[in-house]
C-alpha cells in the first residue's frame, strides 16, 4: 500500500533536476574538417561558432529570426549619402558614364533599383538590375576577398594545397564534340540549337569549353 508522500510524489511528476534536464541534451560531435573541429567552442551555437569563425550558415543569407541589435538611426552612421545608393555611389550618379551605368545594372539583383533625384525630389535616372542568362553566371568572375580570420586563412591554404585532377574526354565524348565540330564549326550557339546532336541541351558555355579541350587534344 503506497504512502500519502508517495502519492503526492506521483501526482507531482518527475522531478525536474539538472541531471535530468540535462537528460536528452544530445552531445556535439564534429567529424567534418579538422581545422573547424579544433576552433569549435561546445558552449557556443553552431551560427556562434560561424560567425566567430569568419564562416557563413547560409550563402542566401539571414530570412529571420535574428534580431537587430542598435540599429542606425542617425545619417552619420548610415554614411554619407544616408543610406541611399549601393556602395555610396548616389552623389556620383551625375557624372557617370554610360558603361558606368551598365557596370552599375550588373551589381544590381532583379528587382532591385537604384533611384537618383535632384534637390527638389524630381527623379532623375532610374537604373533598375537586369537578369542575367545562365552563361552569364557561369562565366562571371569574382575578386578574391581577403580572409579575415586566422581559420579561414588556414582553411583556404588546405583547399589550394588540394591535388586536382584533370578529367579526361571519353571516347563516346570526343566523337559526339568532334560531329559538333565537323557540322557547326565554331558556332556555338548553332551547336546548343542542334537537337539532334544536343539531345541533353547543354549550354553554349559547356559546349565551347568541350570543344576547346577537344581541339586542345586533337590538334589539327
Amino acid at each position: 500500500m503506497a504512502t500519502p508522500q508517495k502519492r503526492r510524489s506521483a501526482r507531482a511528476g518527475t522531478k525536474l533536476t539538472r541531471r535530468t534536464a540535462n537528460k536528452h541534451s544530445k552531445r556535439v560531435v564534429i567529424r567534418g574538417n579538422q581545422i573547424i573541429k579544433a576552433n569549435w567552442n561546445k558552449e557556443q551555437t553552431l551560427r556562434q561558432n560561424y560567425a566567430r569563425l569568419g564562416l557563413l550558415t547560409s550563402l542566401n543569407g539571414s530570412s529571420g529570426g535574428r534580431e537587430i541589435l542598435n540599429p542606425p538611426t542617425n545619417p552619420e552612421q548610415l554614411g554619407e549619402n544616408g543610406g541611399q545608393g549601393v556602395n555610396g555611389e548616389q552623389e556620383e550618379l551625375k557624372e557617370l558614364t554610360e558603361a558606368d551605368i551598365e557596370r552599375l545594372k550588373k551589381t544590381l539583383k532583379p528587382g532591385e533599383g537604384l533611384i537618383q533625384r535632384d534637390d527638389d525630389g524630381n527623379v532623375l535616372r532610374v537604373i533598375v538590375g537586369e537578369k542575367k542568362t545562365h552563361d552569364e553566371i557561369l562565366e562571371e568572375e569574382f575578386e578574391p576577398v581577403e580572409a579575415k580570420t586566422d581559420v579561414v586563412r588556414a582553411l583556404e591554404q588546405q583547399a589550394a594545397n588540394v591535388l586536382k585532377r584533370d578529367r579526361h574526354q571519353t571516347e563516346l565524348e570526343k566523337d559526339w564534340v568532334g560531329q559538333l565540330i565537323d557540322k557547326h564549326g565554331d558556332d556555338y550557339e548553332a551547336m546548343f540549337w542542334d537537337k539532334k546532336l544536343n539531345i541533353y541541351q547543354q549550354t553554349t558555355s559547356h559546349l565551347r569549353k568541350k570543344c576547346q579541350k577537344y581541339i586542345k587534344e586533337h590538334p589539327q
